[in-house]
């Protein structure tokens, strides 16, 4: 395959076109012009772009890094030779990926090319997948060395094994040693431990099952214990309620007579023919009102004759005092009448008769209030506290009685309340041994360890019922058996077959490292002017050279940066040379951290290297510039 056009719309490349010649190209440019875009582009368009890449920090993912600055959609078309054909490769925009529409047709007609398609382009046009050709053919920025990979691995061992199979050893050894693991190394999921495990649980299922039928018969047999306790506890708590049955209507029986006898001393309440139904208070005080009647009625009667006594007395007084104003009168009058003084006598006998009507008047009205003051009725005698407080007395009597009646009562209904009765049965009871209290106090204390062996028995019967027969644990743990010794063979097997394949992997070494490590120590030492002839390569790809009069060789972190950069890039181009010899070299500021004169050595061995493929050298720099110029190698500036 060679590259002979590619039209880019990708990262700061805006329609660009770059045209590398043939063999050895340098493309020369300054930081930042787009080199490393054009290198992202050229894989790209041959591998596409992995959408499932995110960014993180410190890490952009392709699709981010390469949207166009422009703000156009991702294009791109390349126009290479292949198979001693010409076509063009085309990628674009898709909704979900920005470099997902491909096309592939022939350059001169525009027909498809058949078998192309956007997931294995890359590999058809360069021989090998998209890992071992970044690994190999594809050096970026500060990418040189070579890591382990199962797929560049792969692509070696098929070399070394005459054109068969890609097959990677570390990957058929991860794969036996994952299935030697799934059967006894991991200990969450491997079948060896798994099963190991199960016939262990089903070990103590059994033992289990037999402690849980000891338990179960030890608490039957306590259950029926307690049960015949409990029985025997019970009775005589009866017995204890029979006899204070007893007791109680025993108690009834007396209070229901004393009731009796109390109603019969409860005197008969009558009406009291004075105070009637009054009770001992009002009749005291109506005893007290009573006298005070009495008392008032004498003392009035007292007033009033006093009062009669004193207007007798007025009357007669006023009598002689009429008789003698009467007497006066007459004698004027008859004074009068004898000597004709008829003035006189007129007077007189107007005056004697003015003393009469005054002094008959004043007799009327006298008498009248002797008459008023007549003696009011006292009532009778009839010692009226003394009847008042026998009266009080006899209340007082009547309340006693009728309290201890009422107690009495109260007393026979709070027995019949608790069940007492007249009539009780004849039969004899003797107390048991224990009081009632601590017959009660053991039941209680039955009754619960009762249920707690209920509990258990029905706990251990759950068990049982959910471990099923022994039957089936036995014949479970008979299946187990046989898996684990086949399981165990399966493990020897793989045992076996893990040591014949490193028996087989050092014996494919031994035939093709030889011939890696010849060839990567060619280059090493042309790129070194001979300084360092010895290179030898580990499985994993890691290197160490030796000097010419070195026993020992040194690895490359022991190498100064210049001198390891050359020994990546040997054994770059001699992987390269091995596993991709078709594919173009891309070398993305490969030389940047070599010298003058090492860049020299460097620029000849890749211009040797061009007669057999296409290498397109990214720089920087301008002696690369110069030297190619100088060389007459194709130089392109950006």
């Amino acid at each position: 395959m060679r590259i002979k056009k590619m039209t880019a719309t990708f990262g700061a490349l805006d329609n660009a076109v770059l045209e590398p010649a043939p063999g050895l190209t340098v493309i020369a440019a300054p930081n930042e012009a787009g080199k490393s875009t054009w290198a992202g582009f050229l894989k790209a368009m041959l591998y596409g772009i992995d959408t499932r890449e995110r960014d993180k920090t410190g890490f952009l993912a392709d699709k981010t890094r390469y949207q166009p600055w422009s703000g156009a959609p991702m294009a791109g078309e390349m126009e290479v030779e292949w198979q001693g054909q010409d076509i063009t490769i085309r990628r674009s925009a898709t909704r979900t990926n920005p470099f997902g529409a491909f096309k592939a047709v022939y350059t001169a007609t525009g027909d498809l090319v058949p078998g192309l398609t956007a997931a294995n382009v890359g590999e058809q046009l360069t021989g090998v997948g998209k890992e071992v050709y970044l690994r190999s053919a594809f050096v970026g920025q500060g990418g040189a060395a070579i890591g382990a990979s199962k797929e560049l691995e792969a692509r070696v061992s098929a070399l070394a094994t005459s054109g068969q199979e890609d097959v990677s050893y570390s990957a058929v050894e991860r794969t036996l040693k994952d299935w030697r693991n799934r059967r006894r190394s991991n200990r969450s999921n491997g079948l060896i431990p798994q099963l190991e495990e199960e016939r262990s649980r089903l070990d103590a299922a059994l033992r289990e099952m037999d402690e849980s039928r000891s338990r179960k018969s030890e608490a039957e047999q306590e259950l029926a214990r307690l049960e015949e306790k409990r029985k025997e506890l019970q009775g005589d708590l009866e017995i204890w309620e029979r006899l204070e049955r007893h007791e109680l209507n025993r108690r009834y029986g007396e209070a229901y007579l004393e009731w009796e006898k109390a109603k019969e001393a409860v005197p008969e309440n009558k009406p009291h023919p004075v105070f009637g139904a009054m009770t001992g208070e009002e009749a005291w005080k109506f005893a007290q009102e009573k006298e005070r009647e009495r008392e008032a009625a004498e003392k009035e009667n007292r007033r009033r004759k006093i009062r009669c006594a004193e207007l007798e007395k007025s009357r007669r007084s006023q009598w002689r005092l009429g008789q003698f104003c009467g007497g006066l009168a007459a004698a004027m009058l008859l004074t009068g009448l004898l000597g004709r003084n008829w003035p006189l006598a007129a007077l007189s006998g107007a005056a004697a008769l003015l003393v009469v009507l005054i002094f008959r008047r004043w007799r009327k009205n006298t008498l009248r209030q002797i008459n008023e003051l007549a003696p009011v009725p006292v009532p009778e005698e009839a010692d009226w506290l003394t009847q008042a407080a026998e009266y009080r007395e006899q209340l007082a009597k009547l309340s006693q009685a009728c309290a201890i009646a009422d107690a009495a009562r109260r007393r026979v209904e709070d027995l019949a309340a608790r069940g007492g009765q007249l009539f009780d049965t004849l039969e004899m009871l003797y107390p048991p041994v224990q009081s009632k209290a601590d017959t009660a106090a053991q039941l209680s204390a039955v009754e619960r360890e009762l249920a707690w062996v209920q509990k258990e028995l029905a706990r251990t019967e759950g068990i049982l019922a959910h471990m099923g027969g022994p039957e089936d644990l036995e014949d479970r743990r008979s299946e187990l058996d046989a898996q684990l010794t086949q399981r165990l063979e399966e493990y020897d097997a793989l045992t076996i077959a893990l040591e014949a394949l490193g028996a087989a992997n050092d014996a494919l070494r031994q035939r093709f490292s030889p011939a890696l490590n010849r060839k990567a120590g060619e280059l090493f030492c042309a790129l070194t002017g001979g300084r360092w002839p010895r290179l030898t390569l580990a499985r994993d790809f890691s290197a160490q050279a030796a000097g010419k009069r070195e026993t020992l060789p040194h690895p490359s972190l022991a190498l100064s940066t210049g001198t390891a950069e050359q020994l990546y890039l040997a054994v770059r181009l001699a992987v390269c040379a091995l596993t991709v010899p078709d594919a173009p070299l891309v070398l993305d500021d490969a030389l940047a951290a070599f010298d003058d004169g090492r860049c020299a050595l460097a620029l000849e061995l890749l211009k040797e290297q061009s007669a057999e493929r296409q290498i397109l050298l990214f720089s920087c720099h301008s002696r690369e510039t110069e030297w190619a110029r100088a060389h007459n190698v194709s130089v392109i500036t950006l």
